[in-house]
């Protein structure tokens, strides 16, 4: 666990095992939980609202997707959805998911770095709090690989946790504005969204939630309890060949 300065992440973000966390609500030495505090049960308001607004078109990845409530939702909606996760425990969890809900969803185990076989196949891409889970190094290959996979003229729309947050110390590694513009450069990349705005998560594990008490931060909640929290929207166009600069 990380030491007294406020901004630090309360757990070290390079002991976290994901298959772990899935499998046997290991998050860190010390601290169990029945499932991750981002396991809802249910699709983020966010892209719920985005998907009604007609802004997810044609075959769509949810990279990172988790237990994958975000992609049973989208291929509710008759989307065509691929869901990758490296881990095999989170997959396992998404397809059950699936299957409760009689959606059909292609789901499969894959690294976010990396994403090879997939080049140039999908049309909206989502990458929904996962950037801020990668060092520096794995998220400069994550950007790599979101932009091989997205089809000229496709969309990705994101989310992540910002470094101006009170919170700021839940997140493993922060993101701050100029970072994400640098990300997504023109002329390859139109960013059309880039706002903060607040996402939902579960319950968090009593002892990060002492943790959390000690440094005094303060947590917001929603009208039905659920924990709300700072978190960076972008949605982003990739230019077709030919387009040029992009205003």
């Amino acid at each position: 666990m990380a030491g007294n300065d406020k901004t630090a992440p309360l757990v070290d973000p390079a002991a976290v095992d994901f298959e772990k966390v899935y499998r046997d609500g290991t998050l860190a030495d010390g601290i169990a939980m029945d499932k991750p505090p981002w396991d809802t049960g249910a699709p983020e308001p966010i892209l719920v609202r985005i998907e009604q607004a007609g802004r997810i078109s044609g075959e769509v990845l949810d990279i990172g997707c988790g237990p994958g409530d975000n992609a049973v939702y989208l291929a509710s909606r008759g989307h065509a959805v691929t869901g990758l996760d490296v881990s095999p425990s989170a997959i396992e969890q998404a397809r059950s998911r699936a299957a409760a809900q009689h959606v059909r969803v292609e789901f499969a185990v894959a690294d976010a770095t990396d994403l090879a076989g997939y080049d140039n196949r999908f049309d909206t891409v989502i990458s929904s709090l996962l950037l801020h889970c990668l060092d520096p190094q794995q998220r400069s290959a994550h950007l790599a690989a979101l932009t091989r996979v997205t089809k000229p003229g496709g969309r990705l729309i994101m989310s992540c946790f910002p470094d101006d947050s009170p919170t700021v110390s839940l997140t493993p590694y922060p993101i701050g504005e100029a970072e994400l513009r640098r990300s997504f450069p023109p002329p390859e990349w139109a960013i059309t969204t880039l706002r903060q705005d607040r996402i939902t998560g579960g319950t968090l594990p009593e002892g990060v939630l002492d943790l959390v008490h000690d440094r005094g931060i303060q947590l917001e909640y929603d009208a039905n309890g659920a924990l709300l929290m700072a978190a960076w929207i972008l949605e982003a166009e990739k230019a077709r060949p030919g387009e040029g600069t992009r205003p």
